[in-house]
Protein backbone atom coordinates (compact mmCIF):
# COMPACT_ATOMS: atom_id res chain seq x y z
CA UNK A 1 0.00 0.00 0.00
CA UNK A 2 0.99 3.48 -0.79
CA UNK A 3 0.28 7.28 0.50
CA UNK A 4 0.14 10.11 -1.12
CA UNK A 5 -0.38 13.26 1.21
CA UNK A 6 -2.19 16.44 0.37
CA UNK A 7 -0.96 19.79 2.65
CA UNK A 8 -3.63 23.05 2.19
CA UNK A 9 -0.94 25.54 2.31
CA UNK A 10 -2.76 29.37 2.69
CA UNK A 11 -5.28 28.57 -0.31
CA UNK A 12 -8.85 28.40 0.03
CA UNK A 13 -10.67 24.99 0.68
CA UNK A 14 -12.27 24.91 -2.62
CA UNK A 15 -9.11 25.24 -4.25
CA UNK A 16 -7.40 22.51 -2.08
CA UNK A 17 -10.17 19.75 -3.17
CA UNK A 18 -9.50 20.34 -6.55
CA UNK A 19 -6.29 19.42 -6.71
CA UNK A 20 -6.92 16.45 -4.58
CA UNK A 21 -9.56 15.39 -7.08
CA UNK A 22 -7.39 16.34 -9.93
CA UNK A 23 -4.53 13.95 -8.58
CA UNK A 24 -7.40 11.41 -8.31
CA UNK A 25 -8.48 11.61 -11.74
CA UNK A 26 -5.36 11.76 -13.56
CA UNK A 27 -4.25 8.50 -11.82
CA UNK A 28 -6.87 6.33 -13.16
CA UNK A 29 -4.86 3.43 -13.69
CA UNK A 30 -4.71 2.81 -9.06
CA UNK A 31 -7.00 1.90 -6.91
CA UNK A 32 -8.16 4.19 -3.80
CA UNK A 33 -8.10 2.13 -0.26
CA UNK A 34 -8.83 4.94 1.90
CA UNK A 35 -8.52 8.58 2.71
CA UNK A 36 -7.84 9.84 6.45
CA UNK A 37 -8.70 13.54 6.77
CA UNK A 38 -6.69 15.89 9.15
CA UNK A 39 -7.99 19.00 10.35
CA UNK A 40 -6.13 22.04 11.78
CA UNK A 41 -7.39 23.51 15.59
CA UNK A 42 -10.01 26.19 13.76
CA UNK A 43 -11.66 23.19 12.28
CA UNK A 44 -10.82 23.39 8.99
CA UNK A 45 -9.44 20.50 6.72
CA UNK A 46 -5.78 20.51 6.59
CA UNK A 47 -4.37 17.29 5.04
CA UNK A 48 -5.98 14.59 3.31
CA UNK A 49 -3.85 10.99 3.10
CA UNK A 50 -4.85 9.04 0.30
CA UNK A 51 -3.79 5.37 0.28
CA UNK A 52 -4.02 3.57 -3.00
CA UNK A 53 -2.40 0.57 -4.09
Amino acid sequence: MKLFVFERDEYDIDRFTKRINEWVNLHKEITIVDYNFGYANDGKLQTVVVKWK
